[in-house]
């Protein structure tokens, strides 16, 4: 593939990504490759389909021919294979995004269900990341549902990506398995290449997501109760650290209880808004299940 490198990354950096990466495909036991044929992009699309619970008919996470012309055009189109088996297991697309030349926005990343668990998702992203800082890309985004727990520590505290904005309703009604009936409220992520993970370089994470953790002195704005609900809060001016509490197992809760679901995604979205609103960013998530956000 052509490479075009319009912002010099050094050789050390690009070095070090290229060891992270490696140590996290072996981690992983997996391969990643770039989808450029037809037959590989019918195959990626069905396993997004699978992942995403697509059953509707004329319903498709991303069509195989949308794969060809986004790798026709060099944009990033790629899936994860089992070394032992050569299996399918995941799938990351991303295109080029504003400003041109200097950032990519990753569209869809997604794992077979059977294979969540095994570090397929870390490695595809830092497949990703490596990718584009040999094209001299130096800035990722993506969006995802902040509800969701698990990917909000991913993305925050294993990879070192930040919420910067909260998009309620953000592609309308959706019609796959997993987003149908539900409001596709989105936080918008921003990463900076060009820094190291937060689990491989403790000094790059926020002092105050570090004095979160270690201790209980961020104001709540949300909080869960004991019967799971939640509770808003006001934020006093003086707070130096607010967190948001997040149920442990949304996609469960949908199922189970639909009602406190839309309650938690009204709640939260009025506390994202709200805070964003008045200056508040995002500096960490809890592995207990938190969001830390302090005020310049």
């Amino acid at each position: 593939m052509e490479t075009h490198v319009t912002h010099p990354i050094s050789q050390e950096h690009l070095a070090a990504a290229e060891e992270e990466l490696r140590e996290s495909l072996d981690s992983a036991g997996i391969d990643v490759r770039i989808v450029e044929s037809a037959e590989a992009a019918a195959e990626a699309s069905l396993l997004l389909d699978e992942i995403w619970s697509v059953t509707g008919s004329g319903t498709t996470v991303l069509e195989p021919s949308l794969f060809i012309a986004l790798a026709h055009a060099k944009n990033y189109t790629a899936a994860a294979h089992d070394r032992d088996s050569g299996n399918l297991l995941g799938v990351t697309v991303g295109f080029f995004a504003a400003p041109v030349g200097k950032s990519m926005h990753s569209h869809v990343a997604g794992v077979r269900h059977e294979a969540v668990g095994r570090g397929i998702g870390a490695a595809m992203k830092l497949h990703q990341r490596l990718w584009c800082l040999e094209r001299g890309i130096t800035h990722m985004t993506w969006t995802y549902d902040p509800l969701i727990a698990r990917n909000a520590y991913f993305n925050i505290t294993r990879l070192g990506a930040l919420p910067t904005a909260y998009h309620p309703d953000f592609y309308g009604q959706m019609r796959d398995g997993v987003n149908a009936g539900h409001a596709s409220d989105r936080a918008f992520v921003e990463w900076d290449l060009t820094t190291a993970r937060p689990d491989h370089s403790d000094s790059t994470r926020p002092d105050a997501a570090q004095q979160g953790e270690a201790s209980d002195d961020a104001v709540a704005a949300v909080r869960i109760d004991a019967d799971g609900s939640p509770l808003e809060f006001d934020v006093p001016r003086e707070a130096t650290l607010v967190s948001i509490e997040m149920p442990s197992d949304i996609e469960t809760l949908r199922g189970t209880d639909p009602e406190l679901a839309s309650r938690w995604r009204e709640v939260v979205r009025r506390a994202f808004l709200d805070l964003f609103a008045d200056g508040w960013k995002v500096t960490g998530f809890r592995r207990s299940g938190a969001y830390l956000l302090t005020h310049p």
